[in-house]
């Protein structure tokens, strides 16, 4: 599938006129940005999984670990890797069991701490990494191209806004539980998806 056609495949997600009356103190453009945001974002992520997992059957966690050692331009922990990953020290064990076996890390005793390995990245691991980021590069490019650069600084700028009250909530307690109206049951627009909360999860 070509990108421009990917990302027509992806419709505008919609609430229904009634959302803020079914759901008291909500906003429908909030919920609509959040909602079609959420769903870009994953359809990209998806994009840039691709590469690696169609060229080398690497999964996310797998190409995101050779990525992380190259990145580190030394031999790390694998705990350090797990941090940065969000898995537990179970799953990471089983990645790098499952790297190792594939010949793509190394792990070798740390040289001032016994109790410690360290994971070092092998040469076939490095011309994957070195073949994949380019390619990773160039979707996420062609996935932008439509864009032009001012509206990127834009959104960047609407990103920084957001990200910058997200920091400022996350500090608070979450708000009190409401009531949830009754909704009534437009029927969906045409071309369109209809979701009451956002695109992840149940609805």
């Amino acid at each position: 599938m070509s990108y421009t056609a990917w990302v027509a495949d992806l419709s505008e997600i919609r609430v229904p006129d009634d959302f803020e009356r079914e759901f008291p103190g909500a906003s429908r453009s909030a919920t609509e940005v959040t909602a079609n945001l959420l769903q870009v974002a994953d359809a990209l992520i998806s994009e840039i999984e691709r590469p690696p997992r169609e060229a080398f059957g690497l999964s996310v966690s797998a190409f995101q670990t050779l990525a992380i050692l190259d990145g580190a331009a030394e031999p790390l922990p694998g705990h350090v890797i797990a941090e940065q990953l969000l898995v537990s020290s179970a799953g990471m064990t089983s990645l790098l069991d499952t790297l190792e076996r594939r010949g793509l890390i190394e792990r070798r005793p740390h040289p001032t701490d016994r109790r410690k390995n360290l994971v070092y990245l092998t040469a076939d691991a490095q011309l994957i990494v070195d073949q994949m980021l380019p390619s990773i590069h160039t979707v996420i490019a062609h996935a932008i191209s439509d864009l032009p650069e001012p509206d990127r600084h834009h959104f960047l700028e609407s990103l920084a806004t957001i990200r910058a009250r997200l920091n400022t909530i996350k500090m608070q307690p979450p708000p009190a539980p409401k009531a949830r109206r009754k909704r009534r049951s437009p029927a969906p627009s045409r071309g369109h998806q209809v979701t009451r909360v956002w695109p992840r999860g149940s609805y």
